[in-house]
């Protein structure tokens, strides 16, 4: 939308009229004279904003301050939001605030000093022109966000097509998942493969950031995983270590990412980190023991990834989560443990609902502020 190039002059004297109208069509303006301020109104409504007014106050009829007042009042935005410069005979602070809470934009006094009263329209087109081009960037905003909206629920109903509802089955082992991103795709990931000869791979990851880069990250390292356990077995080190080579390979150190994998087989867990929270194995005579992450995020030259063992008796569990649910400073994981402690009893599905409710105590019941995903894994 372009500054308004056209005038709107209202004053009930025909020679004021007459001067005002000609100075302003030498200066370049298409001019509309009205000799009274019901005519000025239908004036610029017909221009639709795209005008400014030079308004006499002293004028039978409705007077300029109550022009102001109807125009300001108009139903159209931008006609409601045409310049105003009122002219007046009179001084004084009251008149002039009068003018001001009325909708005036300025002033002239009256008799017109013509320089200035051309110095201040190019004032007020000047700002016009302001709004207008900030009236055009919000609708080009507001385009933008709807379409960014758009394709960010396109992309969440992607992951969440993508992303498992439940683990495989595995002998010996009962499991549940759980994901929760903070807008309607995130950078929270996992997923589990069967192994030959029975057991179970299970990966967690936690890509920096939220929307549908980081989500593309974790969708990419899900197929890493998968090919890193067909070509590498189902040894938690020899996994990331061969999901770290591709993923460096891929993205030049330009992006990093936390992740944990835990193999479980008939009694023992293997687990192996980079970066990530513990694993933490819930053991059924009380207490939690965790499983240190030992190497640097995923996306960086690494030197291995070390792994922690544990044995696995019937009614221990393990669990996998993102920092979403718990990290140091946030929810200590001794703090979490004894929440898990309580509900191991019950399975998978309590673990779950044990550590989500544990963190949401701890913020007070204030929403989410990061993507969550925790993997449950119970021992029959």
């Amino acid at each position: 939308m372009d500054a308004p190039r056209e005038i709107v002059v209202a004053d009930d004297e025909a020679m004021m009229r007459h001067l005002l109208s000609r100075s302003l069509e030498r200066w370049g303006f298409h001019v509309t004279a009205c000799a009274g301020g019901q005519e000025a109104l239908r004036a610029v409504a017909a221009h639709e904003g795209r005008a400014l007014l030079v308004l006499d106050y002293a004028m039978p009829g409705l007077n300029g301050a109550e022009v102001c007042r109807v125009l300001r009042a108009h139903g159209h935005p931008q006609v409601a939001q045409t310049p105003i410069i009122l002219l007046t005979a009179h001084s004084g602070e009251k008149l002039e605030l009068e003018c001001l809470r009325a909708g005036a934009d300025d002033f002239v006094s009256k008799p017109v000093h013509l320089p200035v009263l051309r110095a201040r329209i190019d004032t007020h087109l000047r700002l016009a022109a302001l709004r207008a081009r900030l009236h055009e960037q919000n609708g080009e905003l507001e385009a933008w966000r709807t379409l960014h909206e758009a394709d960010l629920e396109a992309a969440g109903l992607i992951q969440r097509a993508l992303i498992p509802r439940a683990l495989p089955e595995t002998p010996g082992w009962r499991g549940a998942l759980f994901s929760q991103p903070v807008i309607q795709v995130g950078g929270d990931n996992f997923g589990a493969i069967p192994l030959p000869g029975g057991g179970l791979l299970a990966w967690i990851a936690d890509a920096t950031g939220h929307g549908v880069a980081a989500a593309l990250v974790t969708v990419l390292l899900g197929l890493l995983f998968h090919r890193a356990v067909e070509e590498e077995g189902g040894e938690p080190g020899a996994v990331l270590e061969r999901v770290n080579r591709q993923f460096l390979a891929i993205f030049q150190g330009r992006t990093i990412l936390t992740a944990a994998c835990a193999q479980v087989r008939a009694e023992e867990i293997r687990f192996a980190g980079a970066g990530h929270p513990p694993g933490m194995v819930i053991r059924r005579s009380g207490g939690v023991e965790l499983l240190e992450s030992a190497s640097p995020p995923l996306g960086l030259p690494s030197r291995g990834f070390p792994e922690c063992r544990a044995e696995a008796a019937p009614g221990d569990a393990l669990l996998l989560v993102t920092d979403g649910i718990s990290n140091r400073q946030r929810l200590p994981f001794a703090s979490l443990g004894r929440a898990l402690s309580a509900a191991h009893a019950n399975g998978p599905e309590a673990l779950i609902r044990a550590a989500l409710a544990a963190a949401q105590a701890e913020r007070e019941e204030a929403p989410f502020d990061d993507d969550v995903a925790l993997v449950a894994l119970w021992k029959d």
